[in-house]
């Protein structure tokens, strides 16, 4: 029997679209908004870019046989494209791709949800295709505005993203080095979005390199032989299994709860001064706890440690007279001279502590053992990384068994000093465990000073009380007036010193701070010579003739001043002006975050690029402001916090252009846990590098010198910490990809020479380097004569380890030096 004609009226519930442009019709909204492109204009067309070459192609057919013919790459065809469970497709059930399923889940059948094994030759080998496809097809949606409000119900496509794909990536922060990273798998990014400062990423291929997210401290480097022929750290020492919250010795645990009278907190909102009882548990003896962390420490057991488990199982040091065993009095020399090396190094980077009035017979040894644990790590002592793990192997233990055994603790500014300065520390080792501790216990240390109120929202910047002028001065000696008043300077320093924690970890980790800049301290830490005044007699003396802001001026009226580009107030320590860069920093940082989480990889906001680049710009001149006025030093506290703003600062500059910047540490972080094998993305980043370096040639040697001025500040004078020794090395490592990647068409010629690793001080330096930022020409840093010559990259490496040599003592050093030998043993 023959079959009818087919009448198009026969099915009245289809609907035909037609297209506005032409009279064809379709059955189909896909169809339909397939043709439709087809009448776009050439400048919004949608073409696809091949990979391995610069042209462009319309058809998806038609890249394939370019692909086959031109460059030799055959696609393979994947054995099975089933995406979706065996017992969906056999039972033709709409499957959510989950593991198990929704469909299995709720179904009584005894069939497991299981999925076709995944080609991961074939997903390798298209995953660049077919995302460079999926970018192509979203362009025309982030034309001009204009357009596309007139043409949106004309030329509408879904977005090949959607939210709910969004919740089955991965975590990059956890993920191993040989793990890939979702932030890094190349999904499209839109064009308004990939340029910061410059259009040097807006090309036909839509990767997104932005490294947001990633972790430094939890990234996994090969363990690579160094070639400058000593270990630089020890990062692979393992900690006590008592360094983990809740791995006490095992005992009956049963909370009790005990009338505690303690000053008033603010925990919650709705418990304003309130007296709430602390809640006790009984634990093992803290000396039982210390010998259990000390039988299961790596390091060596020596007298003088077993003498330092004796006396820090004790609230108080023993007295002279009570020491009568040689351990002990061993233990006593070691913590003496541990602590002398933190006065005299670590002090003038965090000034907590009131000097004058510090007395290691009355300090908690809590504290004690944390001050010893970083004075071990910038010591001369032998073995002084092991020292400085087994020590830290007692402070982890010590502030677990107070917190626990006494929740009172949490109100106590030593306690929060010594969980403060343990997580420092933590930060700097190099090992996983103790940073991933220090992450956890970030928000009790951050909790308990809001609950302190030392960090506390307020509605207005500028609404707080007189620090300095609560203090009852009436009836009360000078010394005892002194005395108040250095412990309430000294909890409001602890405070900063907490917020530079939490934008090291930003830093480091990049992930979100735990602290608002809405909640920190209204005033800034006091002047250097009122803090180090040796007595009440020259404090008050001193306090008289200075101004009113010498006490701790206005956070808001310093930051103020520098963003609008005015005179800051007078007599404001070197401190104070570093905390106001972090502040300004953690601004930026801020502003980066917004624009990554407007993409259309997590929330398909519009860009936020372009409204943000004069914030951007104004807040890196702040920076640039606040360091001109650090630049003539006069003593080695200034002279510290002038380096570690320097290196903020310059750092800043090559962070926020991340277009370049996040392209050189995709390709960083993937030669370091891949080795140099065949990594199309890497190539791609290659690429586009080179592009990006050659596009805005000033601009590049502009980063390239914010570059070499931290190499010359750490030259200058090396600053011993955590977060200045990841600064250094992304100094390096931007410096190396410069040295690779600029394009040697834009080194005309002999030009002017500069040398990029000396401080920018004297007017005719300033000079030279501005004309070399204009013109090009040879620049040497280091070994390195000329870092465009060949073989320049070896001798910058070698610099960058020796550089990180002399801050061996942090295991984090190196972790970043066998990242740079990767490198070189790559080819890189």
């Amino acid at each position: 029997m023959l079959s009818p004609p087919h009448n198009p009226n026969s099915h009245p519930t289809r609907t035909t679209l037609s297209c506005n442009q032409c009279d064809r019709t379709f059955s189909r909204p896909s169809h339909l908004n397939r043709h439709r492109l087809t009448h776009l204009p050439p400048s919004r067309r949608n073409t696809i870019p091949c990979l391995y070459c610069d042209q462009t192609f319309s058809r998806k057919d038609v890249l394939l046989r370019h692909l086959r013919a031109a460059h030799d790459v055959d696609m393979p065809t994947n054995s099975s494209q089933q995406k979706s469970c065996y017992r969906c497709v056999r039972r033709k059930l709409k499957c959510d791709r989950a593991l198990p399923c929704r469909s299995c889940a709720v179904s009584t059948a005894t069939e497991p949800c299981a999925y076709p094994p995944i080609d991961q030759a074939f997903g390798i080998r298209t995953q660049l295709f077919e995302h460079s496809y999926d970018a192509s097809t979203t362009i025309h949606s982030v034309g001009d505005s204009r357009s596309r409000h007139n043409d949106q119900s004309e030329f509408t496509t879904e977005s090949p993203e959607t939210f709910s794909s969004l919740s089955q990536t991965l975590d990059p922060l956890m993920l191993d080095a040989d793990q890939f990273s979702p932030v890094f798998s190349g999904r499209p990014a839109l064009a308004g979005e990939t340029a910061m400062f410059g259009p040097s990423m807006n090309t036909g291929v839509q990767f997104d390199f932005r490294c947001s997210g990633f972790d430094w401290l939890d990234f996994d480097v090969p363990d690579v032989e160094l070639a400058i022929g000593c270990a630089v750290g020890d990062a692979g020492i393992s900690a006590p299994t008592s360094l983990v919250p809740g791995l006490l010795p095992s005992s009956p645990v049963h909370p009790i709860t005990v009338d505690h009278s303690k000053p008033p907190v603010l925990p919650w909102p709705f418990e304003q001064g309130q007296e709430t009882a602390s809640a006790r548990c009984p634990l093992p003896p803290l000396r039982e706890v210390l010998q259990n962390s000390l039988q299961s420490s790596s390091g060596t057991k020596t007298a003088a440690l077993e003498g330092l488990v004796q006396i820090l199982s004790e609230q108080k040091l023993p007295k002279p007279e009570d020491v009568s065993e040689r351990n002990m009095a061993m233990g006593i020399d070691l913590l003496k001279r541990l602590l002398d090396v933190y006065f005299s190094t670590f002090q003038m980077i965090q000034p907590i502590f009131h000097t004058p009035t510090w007395s290691m017979a009355d300090c908690p040894t809590m504290l004690l053992a944390t001050m010893a644990c970083i004075g071990a790590v910038l010591s001369s002592e032998p073995n002084s990384v092991e020292l400085s793990s087994s020590i830290s192997g007692f402070c982890a233990p010590i502030i677990t068994w107070l917190g626990v055994s006494d929740s009172a603790n949490y109100s106590d500014i030593s306690y929060l000093a010594s969980l403060c300065l343990h997580q420092i520390y933590s930060l700097g080792s190099g090992n996983r465990q103790l940073y991933q501790n220090a992450d956890r216990t970030r928000g009790v240390l951050i909790g308990s000073l809001r609950g302190l109120g030392l960090l506390r929202s307020r509605p207005s910047v500028q609404e707080d009380t007189d620090i300095n002028g609560s203090i009852a001065t009436h009836g009360t000696s000078l010394e005892a007036e002194w005395v108040a008043w250095a412990a309430r300077e000294k909890e409001v320093r602890i405070a900063w010193a907490s917020f530079e924690y939490d934008c090291s970890l930003c830093t480091l980790t990049s992930r979100r701070g735990a602290v608002d800049l809405s909640e920190l301290p209204s005033k800034l830490p006091c002047m250097d010579s009122l803090w180090e005044a040796p007595s009440a007699s020259a404090w008050a003396a001193l306090k008289s003739r200075m101004p009113v802001n010498s006490l701790g001026a206005s956070v808001s009226s310093v930051v103020g001043a520098a963003i609008a580009g005015t005179p800051i107030p007078e007599r404001l320590s070197a401190w104070a002006k570093r905390l106001c860069s972090q502040v300004i920093g953690r601004l930026l940082w801020d502003l980066k975050q917004l624009e990554l989480v407007s993409t259309t990889e997590y929330f398909g906001l519009s860009s936020l690029s372009t409204g943000q680049k004069q914030s951007k710009v104004s807040l890196l001149k702040a920076l640039d402001c606040l360091l001109e006025t650090m630049d003539h030093p006069t003593s080695t506290g200034d002279l510290v916090g002038y380096n570690i703003s320097s290196l903020l600062c310059h750092y800043s500059h090559l962070y926020t252009a991340d277009d370049i910047m996040d392209m050189i540490l995709y390709i960083v972080r993937s030669v370091a846990s891949r080795g140099s094998g065949q990594d199309n993305g890497v190539d791609l980043a290659r690429r586009r590098l080179i592009s990006a370096l050659g596009n805005d040639p000033r601009r590049a040697r502009m980063l390239a010198w914010h570059a070499g001025q931290i190499v010359a500040v750490a030259n200058e004078y090396l600053v011993s910490a955590p977060c200045e020794i990841m600064r250094l090395f992304m100094s390096y490592i931007f410096i190396i990809a410069f040295a690779q990647y600029y394009p040697r068409s834009q080194h005309t010629g002999p030009g002017i020479q500069v040398r990029l690793d000396l401080p920018n001080h004297h007017d005719d330096q300033k000079r030279v380097v501005e004309e070399w930022i204009q013109t090009g020409g040879p620049a040497r840093i280091g070994s390195a004569e000329d870092i465009l010559a060949q073989g320049s990259t070896k001798r910058i490496i070698q610099d960058a380890q020796i550089m990180l040599q002399r801050l061996r003592s942090w295991g984090l050093a190196e972790k970043f030096a066998k990242i740079l030998q990767c490198f070189d043993n790559n080819g890189e």
